[in-house]
């Protein structure tokens, strides 16, 4: 089999369709090939889309019920939720919700499971990074082999922090920030992401995986914010870190 190359009984599932990467993720899959059946706790925003020939569904992580129809004749299971937007017991929504999809996936037969993480430096500490890398684990503890791909900061429309950081440069030619932009990350290219993604199920052999996803620079967020101004022909912006 060509890496890349779709099977006809190869169904992926996109959990968590409506969001950036998997909006993006349905509509590499179906130009690919691939019999695609998109998940998302609200069927009216995945409606909204219109995409043809991709089977729609609703689901949540969080009400093992709605799982199973999701689940059923799927091959590879693309989880790309989070519960960030619940507010503070997000970690905990987060946990939950990777225990039930694993439970649910090795029920239906699944036969592996991508979940898309965060690069996790060795001194992390924020609840954000450790909840993803929970997930990780969670899943990792069910019987459906799992491939953890995780990536830096995704440079594409859409992407949040790339549009955050556009926003900053085309709007403030003065930014006092705090000191977190002088952290750093391996910013990668949205399209570099996907072909990993939907290459993953054929070049990664079985079992339980994780490989880190990032470009070949590892740069400073006011380094990229000077380089996103460079790329648009905008002035350069003072940025005064306390």
């Amino acid at each position: 089999m060509v890496a890349g190359e779709a099977q006809p009984t190869d169904r992926r599932l996109v959990f968590g369709a409506s969001g950036y990467i998997g909006t993006n993720l349905v509509i590499r899959l179906v130009r690919d090939g691939y019999t695609v059946r998109a998940a998302s706790r609200n069927l009216a925003v995945l409606q909204a889309r219109d995409w043809g020939g991709v089977e729609l569904c609703a689901a949540d992580a969080l009400k093992p019920a709605s799982l199973s129809a999701a689940l059923a004749d799927v091959d590879t299971a693309y989880y790309l939720v989070h519960s960030m937007a619940s507010g503070r017991e997000f970690a905990r929504h987060d946990r939950e919700a990777a225990a039930n999809f694993a439970a649910a996936a090795e029920r239906a037969g699944v036969r592996r499971i991508i979940y898309l993480g965060g690069l996790v430096p060795d001194d992390a500490q924020t609840e954000h990074i450790q909840s993803r890398r929970d997930t990780g684990e969670i899943l990792r503890g069910g019987k459906v082999p799992v491939i953890e791909l995780r990536a830096g900061i995704i440079v594409g429309p859409g992407s949040a922090a790339f549009e955050v950081m556009r926003d900053l440069v085309f709007h403030l030619p003065l930014m006092v920030t705090p000191r977190c932009v002088r952290a750093k990350s391996p910013p990668i290219a949205l399209d570099n992401l996907l072909e990993y993604l939907v290459r993953l199920p054929q070049v990664a052999p079985g079992g339980h995986q994780i490989f880190d996803a990032a470009g070949p620079e590892t740069l400073t967020y006011e380094t990229m914010m000077r380089q996103l101004a460079e790329a648009a022909g905008h002035r350069q912006p003072k940025i005064l870190p306390v």
